[in-house]
């Protein structure tokens, strides 16, 4: 019992001590607001999409509703993590892990107007591929980031922060899911609260990330 809540209490202080040794730098401060914003938004489409093709979606030709319809989705979201894993090095070597990311969420706001207000399957697979991007791109970037900042001494217990926020994202998210959306996951002004959610961590992250000179 001992050991186990001494454990418990080293885990508690790494975690502090990598919130302070962020706090120190800005860019990975915003960095990982950011992404701790994003994959709350990133959950609660996520348990929108699975509720729709339980409850909502019935069979289209080769679309499919119910559990092969999710796996569809499943293999959307993974070819536009590999499409973001393949592209984003070159990007953020030409342009900026900053710009790239403010450009991920700004797409994502787009996606979720564009194709996710019809309520079809086909514009909803297109839809996956994308955020499967933005979600593998932004990662991608955020982890730079802090592998750039933070010294080398530090980054083991800031990455331990780094999951920690994961993890309680993706319970925001669920319990955001819970509260909010109805059985089939079809909500217009969810919808719209998660495209306006992107667009303010574009704009958000666009201003808190700028250094100053």
């Amino acid at each position: 019992m001992r050991s186990t809540a001494r454990a418990l209490a080293r885990t508690v202080r790494d975690l502090v001590d990598g919130a302070r040794d962020v706090a120190r730098h800005r860019p990975a401060v915003a960095a990982l607001a950011a992404i701790g914003a994003h994959r709350v938004l990133y959950g609660v489409s996520t348990i929108a999409t699975l509720l729709l093709y339980r409850n909502y979606f019935a069979d289209e030709g080769l679309l499919r509703a119910g559990l092969a319809g999710a796996a569809q989705v499943v293999a959307a979201a993974a070819l536009g993590t590999l499409l973001a894993a393949a592209v984003t090095p070159a990007i953020t070597r030409r342009w900026s892990a900053r710009g790239w990311i403010t450009t991920l969420f700004t797409l994502a706001a787009v996606v979720q107007v564009a194709l996710g207000l019809p309520y079809r399957m086909a514009p909803l697979l297109v839809a996956a591929v994308l955020l499967g991007a933005v979600a593998q791109g932004s990662r991608i970037c955020v982890e730079s980031i802090l592998q750039a900042r933070i010294a080398d001494h530090f980054r083991g217990r800031v990455f331990s922060f780094y999951d920690a926020l994961f993890n309680a994202a993706f319970v925001t998210a669920a319990v955001l899911a819970a509260v909010a959306l109805p059985d089939t996951g079809k909500s217009y002004p969810v919808l719209a609260a998660i495209a306006v959610g992107y667009a303010l961590a574009a704009a958000g992250y666009a201003v808190a990330s700028r250094e100053s000179r």
